[in-house]
């Protein structure tokens, strides 16, 4: 008769097989690691292409507003801030 935690509810439980993941059981400890960074290697690579797709897509916009959309000075505007800078030197 064998013992289970129904039967004997004092007793730590056992460290069989059954314990174990399946994952883990299935592709042991060095498969589940390559998974495990197969799987961060594909999400960096998936957030390069996103990356990548959104910069073109803003590139092809700017150029299609043309150079003087895209270069416009920058002027202080006048305001109680006018003259401030950050710089850590005192006036």
């Amino acid at each position: 008769m064998t013992t289970t935690l129904a039967t004997a509810p004092g007793q730590a439980c056992g460290c069989g097989e059954d314990q174990i993941p399946g994952l883990l059981a299935k592709l042991g400890l060095f498969g589940t690691v390559g998974l495990a960074l197969a799987v961060l290697v594909l999400m960096i690579l998936a957030g390069w292409l996103l990356s990548t797709t959104v910069w073109l897509f803003r590139r092809r916009s700017e150029r299609a507003r043309g150079p003087a959309a895209v270069a416009t000075s920058v002027e202080p505007s006048p305001g109680p801030l006018a003259g401030f800078s950050w710089t850590s030197e005192d006036p």
